[in-house]
């Protein structure tokens, strides 16, 4: 299973997008084609737009929810990141930085 942690300044950011609306955070791999290369996102979406194979991972600090099939290119420890410099949330593992622009979409 995948443990994601946010980091505080990721935290805030997700909060304020958020403004107290009840919506789901989605950690999405969007893999075009046959490619098994892909590209990370963050996204919020209604409760009622998760997918029958989307399943919840608790982080440190809010549920994050992944399509279970896409769990086979993430690392097992990734952590979730904001950086003040480009505006961009930024995805890494221990042994790479799977995204170092990744945005948050509505």
């Amino acid at each position: 299973m995948v443990n994601i942690t946010l980091t505080p300044k990721a935290t805030e950011q997700i909060k304020k997008k958020l403004a107290g609306r009840e919506l789901d955070l989605k950690l999405m791999y969007d893999i075009e084609g046959c490619s098994l290369s892909g590209i990370p996102t963050l996204r919020l979406a209604d409760r009622q737009e998760r997918g029958s194979d989307e399943i919840s991972v608790m982080t440190n600090e809010m549920p994050i929810w992944l399509e279970q099939s896409k769990l086979l290119f993430l690392d097992e420890q990734l952590e979730i990141d904001f950086s003040e410099q480009s505006h961009a949330f930024q995805l890494s593992s221990p042994n790479e930085i799977l995204n170092g622009r990744m945005s948050l979409f509505d």
